[in-house]
């Protein structure tokens, strides 16, 4: 799953008409400014970017296709709203 950034702006003006300008969201976003290069030594150059758009869309299309990336963010979600339903549940009895 990747996008353009207008893309994801439309996208993200699709969901707030949907579900309100204040639904809480999680987000992780990626841009070229995150493909960095490595320096003649072999180590990460951050300040080195990939700069051709069609490398970074080819980057950011295999990226999309990794499955356990949307599995992992996914489970974590399921864990986290379970753990906090059960708190919340624990709260409201106690009062």
């Amino acid at each position: 799953m990747n996008y353009t950034l207008k893309q994801l702006q439309d996208r993200v003006s699709s969901m707030i008409k949907e579900q309100g300008e204040d639904a809480h969201c999680a987000a992780w976003i990626y841009t070229k400014n995150d493909c960095h290069l490595k320096d003649k030594d072999g180590e990460f150059d951050y300040v080195n970017t990939v700069e051709d758009p069609a490398l970074v869309a080819r980057i950011f299309d295999d990226v999309g296709q990794i499955d356990y990336i949307y599995t992992v963010i996914q489970e974590c979600v399921d864990e986290v709203t379970e753990e906090q339903l059960m708190l919340q549940q624990q709260e409201l009895a106690e009062v």
